[in-house]
């Protein structure tokens, strides 16, 4: 089986084999995964990251062909790009590449990293964190602040809801799965709110009592969430309440506590 990686931004994940397809989620720089099938142009990929599963044109990613086993594979020693965007330099074509929020650096230190024998090196180490506990999500909310909403997006340039709680938890070394609905699946249930804590992930429902939105319980009452924008809303026993528009926007469902 083959394993590929992507040196682009983002590469967008398709439900189908064709650009008229709705993009599900995205491949970020750094991150690698399987290749399962192939179709004319395109592949059928697994990340490595949470195993989500879609199509990619393959001109859109490199094959990875490590001299050295899995050396320099960022899944193993890493950091996370933190800010809404960085620019790195890329050293074999001399040339700038922009990584958006959630992408991956090999290396836990320094500017110079290396990908697959594919060397990097960032213009500053601003904006770039090493994932763990000690993480603080609203600190890293707060700079994603009014990045907008995009459908099956992940990073920087745009979140869904899960997408961004993916993040969020990558960061702070949880591992959850991309979509809202299995995200809810782990966990301990927090059965009151004067239990929950900063970091504790909140479901609610659709109008059919399907899990549709999730976002990350912030102290003081308040949600840290992607909708419409990435935003900061009260949150209480009902659901979220949107202090632009005066109104509840979201049906509390569950409250889930994940940890490492």
């Amino acid at each position: 089986m083959k394993n590929g990686i992507s040196f682009q931004g983002y590469v967008p994940i398709r439900s189908e084999p064709s650009e008229a397809s709705e993009m599900v989620s995205q491949v970020l720089f750094g991150e690698t995964f399987r290749i399962l099938e192939s179709n004319g142009k395109w592949l059928l990929i697994a990340l490595d990251f949470d195993s989500y599963q879609g199509w990619v044109r393959n001109e859109s990613i490199q094959l990875a062909e490590p001299q050295n086993g899995a050396e320099n594979k960022p899944e193993f020693d890493y950091r996370v790009v933190s800010y809404p965007f960085i620019t790195v330099l890329d050293l074999k074509l001399t040339r700038q590449v922009i990584l958006p929020a959630g992408s991956v650096l090999a290396g836990s230190a320094g500017k110079v990293f290396k990908i697959y024998n594919r060397e990097f090196e960032l213009l500053s180490e601003e904006g770039v964190i090493n994932p763990g506990p000690d993480v603080d999500p609203e600190e890293v909310g707060k700079g994603l602040l009014s990045v907008p909403y995009m459908w099956g997006g992940r990073s920087g340039f745009g979140f869904d809801c899960s997408g961004l709680v993916q993040m969020l938890c990558r960061m702070m070394g949880i591992q959850v799965s991309r979509d809202s609905s299995r995200q809810s699946v782990p966990g301990t249930t927090i059965n009151f709110m004067h239990e929950i804590m900063k970091g504790d992930l909140a479901f609610f429902d659709n109008a059919a009592g399907e899990i549709a939105h999730v976002g990350m319980v912030l102290d003081g009452g308040r949600i840290l969430h992607s909708y419409n924008q990435v935003r900061i809303d009260r949150l209480d026993q009902q659901g979220i309440y949107n202090i632009e528009r005066e109104e509840y926007t979201h049906k509390l469902r569950i409250i889930k506590r994940v940890v490492c």
